[in-house]
This record gives structure tokens, sequence and C-alpha cells, in this order.
């Protein structure tokens, strides 16, 4: 019944279930890791979103909206 309202397959309920009892609630943390590293520097991110945030305009720009 679970597997049904959570739309999943009844192993993995019971795969989650079991791992629920044996660390917590801690198991339903994925703990996502690794990947592509971010493209962007969080100074970059700023800028980013310092220069979407002011108008155009404002910047040399010779239009009014991004």
């Amino acid at each position: 019944m679970v597997a049904q309202l959570v739309q999943a397959d009844e192993d993995t309920v019971r795969d989650v279930i079991h791992r629920f009892n044996e660390i917590g609630l801690a198991c339903l943390d994925p703990r996502w890791a690794g990947g592509r590293p971010r493209p962007l520097s969080s100074d970059d991110e700023d800028f980013v979103i310092q220069t979407a945030t002011t108008r155009p305009t404002k910047l040399g720009q010779p239009f009014t909206r991004w």
C-alpha cells in the first residue's frame, strides 16, 4: 500500500524501511556528491545578480529591459 501511495517499487520501499530501522531519518538524506564543478565563482554569481537587477540603461546599454 505504501508503495502505491508514493508510486515506488515495493522493493525500494522495503529497502528504505530497513535502512530507516538501521540509521533513522538519516536514510532520507540523499547525500548528493560529486558531479561537475560550479561554472561560476561566488564573485561571478554576485556580479551576474547585480547586473541582472540593474536597469540596462544605467549600465550604458541602449535598451530598457534585459
